[in-house]
């Protein structure tokens, strides 16, 4: 599967999962960035971000929102993602980030091994929290495994002994099967579709409005596709 193919199987599932829009947009912008600097960009990813923000931005989250308010009006981003994080009651573990940010596990000049550093840093844009880039990095190896063609299980099996996102997956195995935006409830309700063998239509029916976690089942879905032996 060439570079561009990859990319283009994550962006449809993102597409497919995403009955709003707004993430799918970001995943565009996210992919043109990594496309025309040949990689992880953060400087380049964050003015396309502010640029589509201040044009004719649409469901964003209000996590996105607040911060790219405040970068406008001339806040630093550093600054302007930490005073969102406060204001917020230091709640910004959302899953905004992994919505936007899973064509990373496409792009495969970036290494495996950078994977989990780089979808930490494209979280931090917007969301102070650790968990959102936790949570990013495990949805991002896990189809990255997928596509380099490990079974479910085996990637799986991968990701949750890595050793730097072992704690992140015990906070995800103590994660709830609900319809909300905290990054480890959408990723263990996603998987916990997957795993039951339920289709993109009982996952939209879950997330419902809110637009969650079929986003995430949906790309994983996909990202499973490049293999011929899903559950071996």
């Amino acid at each position: 599967m060439q570079k561009s193919d990859q990319l283009n199987l994550i962006l449809q599932g993102i597409k497919e999962g995403d009955q709003i829009g707004g993430p799918f947009k970001l995943a565009k912008i996210f992919t043109e960035s990594l496309k025309i600097n040949n990689g992880f960009n953060e400087k380049d990813l964050r003015k396309r971000y502010l640029d589509w923000w201040k044009e004719d931005a649409f469901d964003t989250g209000p996590t996105y929102a607040s911060v790219f308010n405040k970068i406008e009006k001339g806040i630093d981003p550093k600054v302007a993602v930490k005073k969102v994080h406060e204001e917020f009651g230091y709640n910004t573990a959302g899953c905004g980030p992994v919505h936007r940010a899973t064509p990373l596990a496409g792009m495969f000049n970036v290494s495996t091994n950078q994977l989990i550093s780089l979808s930490k840093q494209e979280a931090k844009i917007t969301h102070y929290d650790d968990d959102a880039g936790n949570g990013s990095a495990i949805v991002i190896l896990l189809c990255r495994y997928l596509l380099e063609g490990k079974s479910f299980y085996d990637a799986e099996n991968l990701v949750c002994n890595d050793k730097d996102l072992k704690d992140s997956w015990i906070k995800l195995q103590n994660a709830e099967l609900k319809p909300d935006g905290y990054i480890y409830n959408v990723i263990f309700s996603a998987l916990h579709f997957i795993k039951q063998d339920k289709t993109l239509k009982d996952a939209i029916k879950f997330s419902g409005k809110a637009n969650y976690c079929s986003i995430i089942f949906s790309v994983i879905k996909k990202c499973m596709t490049n293999n011929s032996h899903e559950w071996m």
